[in-house]
């Protein structure tokens, strides 16, 4: 500022030059953004005294692991009859905790018949200055692998076997009169081992970084999974789907590590999957699902598991886990969400098994609920008992009492018709 005396006094507040100190307490300009901002759709319309309730619900039951609402930071426009109209804004503290917000929340079962979808709101903006003439994309060039069935066309009907010696791994037709013909060998294929999948689409190779799949008729790479130190892998029915466990907690700092600084955009981890243990990942995109943590006793030490993790139901519309002894958690594919957003309490639940096939109602026709079976043992005067249910509705088809029984083991017939149980019995002398 300039040094003023009597003598050059300004004459008015307008004629002060405030240019020095306005240099030094500038305050710098911000980019305004809205990353941290998501559009929730498909909302049930409520009247304007339950919103405070519902934006209650969206935080304790959809956004949860997600983050915090900022003070006043949702907004449901409402309808001119005071309604709301069925949308919301939420701002997120975070942009971080915004995308964790999409992922948790697009899909999301909020009721039965009602699944909520939630967009960054930048992805809104977008869409708004998109331009009028239409511009195709670059079409990415198509990668021929082949038939992921080519065995079956082979003129001799003959099936493929892999061998795993030393370093390397070979691939042969299998022959009963004479040697095994030689498809293809390669050193340091795999780092621990190989595994087919179910209906012999794939063959996996294990990595200390992950997992590869190879097929067609020359066994290219066809999709490669980041989950360090897997253990286990095992695939749905179908082969729609893929799920790894490793006995190494994620990590993404741990992660972005091991890829280095050039592929860790290849990391599919986010801290949402801090700890977990398996993850679930679509066999045709190589994209992660979901991922879980192992569950936990409440002195945290590790519930008793078994491998599997997840059974499947025949149509993979459904899988499910069980927590020896207390319950069996149900999940929906591909939302990956818990069915009716909770685990089924069954006291002392043994093992369970899925009916290998979809039933048709013989009068007309249409695909009945798919089963589930499950066993609980003797408890005091309480004999063991045998339970078949309908999924999604949990509603119990037939349930049989065993006495004496301190084993069962579930058997299906492959139709789905029907299911025998085999069972261990205590002697008279209360001895098995």
């Amino acid at each position: 500022m300039v040094a003023y005396t009597f003598d050059n006094l300004p004459g008015s507040e307008e004629d002060i030059d405030f240019s020095d100190l306005e240099r030094k307490f500038a305050v710098p300009e911000q980019e305004e953004t809205l990353e941290n901002v998501v559009v929730v759709d498909n909302l049930p319309i409520i009247d304007q005294g339950k919103i405070e309730k519902l934006t209650g619900a969206l935080q304790k039951n959809v956004f949860k692991n997600a983050g915090k609402f900022k003070a006043n930071g949702v907004h449901m426009p409402l309808a001119d009859e005071g309604k709301t109209k069925g949308y919301a804004f939420i701002e997120f503290e975070t942009a971080q905790q915004a995308q964790a917000a999409v992922r948790l929340g697009n899909g999301f079962p909020l009721e039965r018949s009602r699944r909520l979808q939630v967009n960054p709101f930048m992805d809104v903006e977008r869409y708004t200055e998109v331009e009028d003439e239409y511009r195709a994309p670059p079409a990415e060039p198509f990668i021929d692998h082949g038939h992921l069935k080519s065995w079956l066309g082979d003129e001799f009907a003959r099936d493929q076997f892999a061998t795993h010696v030393g370093n390397n791994v070979a691939v042969y037709w299998n022959e009963t009169a004479q040697p095994a013909e030689l498809i293809t060998a390669r050193d340091n294929w795999t780092g621990t081992r190989v595994q087919w999948s179910p209906l012999g689409s794939y063959m996996c190779t294990f990595h200390r970084p992950g997992l590869a799949l190879w097929g067609g008729p020359e066994f290219k790479k066809l999709m490669r999974v980041v989950h360090p130190f897997i253990t286990h892998a095992e695939f749905s029915p179908s082969e729609q789907y893929l799920v790894t466990f490793s006995s190494e907690p994620i990590s993404t700092e741990a992660v972005d590590k091991m890829l280095g600084a050039e592929e860790q955009h290849q990391n599919p981890f986010t801290a949402d999957d801090e700890g977990h243990s398996v993850c679930i990942w679509n066999v045709r995109t190589g994209t992660l699902m979901r991922s879980f943590a192992l569950p936990m006793n409440k002195d945290g030490t590790p519930v008793k598991t078994t491998w599997p993790q997840f059974k499947w139901s025949p149509s993979e519309k459904y899988f499910a886990r069980m927590t020896h002894g207390s319950s069996i958690s149900i999940y929906e594919a591909p939302s990956m969400a818990l069915l009716d957003k909770k685990s089924m309490k069954v006291a002392g639940i043994q093992d369970f098994s899925w009916c290998p096939r979809v039933l048709e109602d013989t009068r007309t026709g249409a695909a009945r609920p798919e089963m589930l079976a499950y066993w609980t043992p003797e408890e005091g005067n309480l004999p063991a008992r045998v339970t078949v249910m309908a999924v999604p509705s949990r509603e119990v088809v037939r349930t049989k009492n065993l006495f004496s029984v301190f084993s069962a083991s579930l058997h299906w017939h492959p139709s789905g018709k029907m299911m025998c149980v085999r069972v261990q019995r205590y002697t008279k002398s209360k001895k098995s």
